[in-house]
């Protein structure tokens, strides 16, 4: 798959995924909007249960009423079981009287008094209607919202009141005639002036609807509702985000290993052409120096056949050597293998190893400058492997220097281990070139630097034989200023 295939695939699943979370949040907020809702009517129906209980006591309160006067009258009425219906059937016309003892006292009981009597009752419910104050019991109205409430399983604070029409104003404010803002018990902040919220509550109802115009509104407001609201759809939320952020995980992974997969059959594909070439010209000067071997011309001369010989020996132990560093590297992948740890001398191998090199670099008229500062220098180590991680760290410095390789390597001790440098002066890396670099089969872009040859193993050998060691290695570089490669070893 191209590059512009796998951003064409990746711009179409960001795309559905963006979609799904979009679909996700517009469902979430539409339950929260049902929830309300649901609450809401919930809410309403409660208080209209409310306000209809409050008018049934109130019609037993006025039965009681002209029950208690008519006791103070006496009983000299044939009639009064008439009256008090007839009293009664007034009064579920839902208008209600204030009495007055002594005036109905002087209307006598005659038979023409009577029909006094009916049109006084008529007549006083009309002039003048009971006071929500003597209608409604604070404490009574209190008791029926919680007891509501409770039944609907509704555990939230809240502050009520009744609300005068004609003196636009509330008269009953929670349990009081009378509210103490600081003392109420009913409001989680004492200093919260809940009036305000009162009137512009949606919860409300109007008290004794069926009298001639409702006197008042019984309104509920709830500080806490938007909280208990999103508690409500609280799982849905936590869970829908659970899922979307798996989802984006898992999504920034499968993205992450196809460009990492694709860098790494780029890599491989550079490896087979790389090593193709590397084998290619050994096999061709076996290949010339065999059918030299065999012209007339040099089949009898031992001289010439023994340089050739020669020439087929050096190539086959180059193509071997090369074959080595695949199946070492193969062992390392399966960590089929052991290490001979035994005391040894870093220094004497950094020295072993800049003696070595030190041909291939002076043959580039460069040089080599050892800082060897370390006061603690022996190590419980593989000295094979140390060996060849010393010599590949030099071998990289002079193979990616241009010109006139100026390498410095240099010791010194570290807390609980030593640390070995290996610099350069030479052509460095990009940032995302020194995140690859320990890869395998990985080579640097050497731009016009065409001398520089090799399968892309050696770094990647040299990080896992640190790692064997219980060490660690880090790279730092940039471009035409060289790199620097530090190794962490432990004593």
């Amino acid at each position: 798959m191209n590059k512009k295939a796998i951003w064409i695939t990746t711009g179409i699943m960001g795309v559905a995924l963006m979609g799904t979370v979009i679909l996700q949040f517009y469902w979430i907020n539409w339950s929260l909007k049902l929830k309300e809702k649901q609450f809401d009517d919930t809410i309403i129906a409660a208080l209209k249960r409310v306000s209809d209980r409050l008018e049934n006591e109130n019609e037993n309160w006025e039965i009681n009423e002209i029950n208690r006067f008519f006791q103070e009258m006496g009983n000299s009425s044939a009639n009064q079981k008439k009256i008090i219906e007839y009293a009664t059937r007034i009064m579920n016309n839902k208008k209600t009287v204030v009495w007055d003892t002594s005036s109905l006292l002087t209307i006598g009981h005659s038979r023409d008094k009577e029909i006094q009597f009916l049109e006084y009752i008529d007549r006083q419910m009309r002039m003048h209607p009971a006071s929500l104050e003597q209608r409604i019991s604070p404490q009574k109205l209190a008791a029926l919202i919680k007891q509501e409430f409770k039944d609907l399983l509704i555990d939230l604070e809240y502050s009520f009141g009744i609300y005068d029409n004609t003196a636009k104003s509330f008269v009953i404010l929670n349990d009081n005639y009378v509210v103490n803002f600081g003392e109420n018990p009913k409001v989680s902040n004492p200093n919260f002036d809940f009036t305000k919220y009162l009137i512009e509550s949606s919860y409300q109802v109007a008290v004794f609807p069926n009298s001639n115009g409702s006197p008042g509104v019984l309104k509920v407001f709830f500080p806490s509702k938007k909280s208990f609201l999103w508690r409500s759809v609280l799982p849905i939320l936590l869970l829908s985000l659970l899922f979307t952020v798996i989802i984006l995980a898992c999504f920034s992974y499968v993205i992450y290993v196809v460009f990492r997969q694709k860098k790494l059959s780029e890599i491989k594909n550079d490896f087979v052409n790389n090593m193709t070439h590397e084998f290619k010209t050994p096999i061709a000067t076996i290949s010339l120096a065999s059918d030299s071997i065999l012209s007339p011309m040099v089949i009898h001369e031992p001289d010439k056949i023994r340089r050739f010989t020669d020439i087929i020996k050096q190539e086959n132990r180059r193509m071997l050597s090369q074959v080595e560093k695949v199946l070492q590297m193969a062992l390392l992948d399966k960590h089929d293998f052991q290490l001979n740890f035994k005391q040894i001398n870093i220094h004497e191998i950094i020295e072993q190893a800049v003696k070595n090199i030190n041909l291939q670099v002076q043959q580039r008229e460069g040089h080599i400058l050892q800082e060897l500062k370390a006061t603690h220098f022996i190590l419980k180590a593989d000295q094979t492997h140390m060996t060849n991680i010393i010599y590949n760290l030099l071998d990289n410095a002079n193979k990616y220097s241009e010109s006139y390789p100026e390498i410095t390597i240099s010791t010194r001790n570290v807390p609980r281990g030593i640390e070995i440098k290996v610099s350069d002066k030479g052509i460095g890396m990009k940032r995302e070139d020194q995140k690859m670099i320990f890869e395998k089969f990985y080579r640097v872009p050497t731009g016009n630097l065409h001398n520089v040859k090799g399968f892309g193993l050696g770094l990647s050998y040299v990080k896992a034989m640190v790692q064997a060691h219980d060490g660690t290695i880090e790279v730092s570089s940039e471009i035409g200023k060289g790199s620097t490669f530090i190794i962490n070893l432990p004593i």
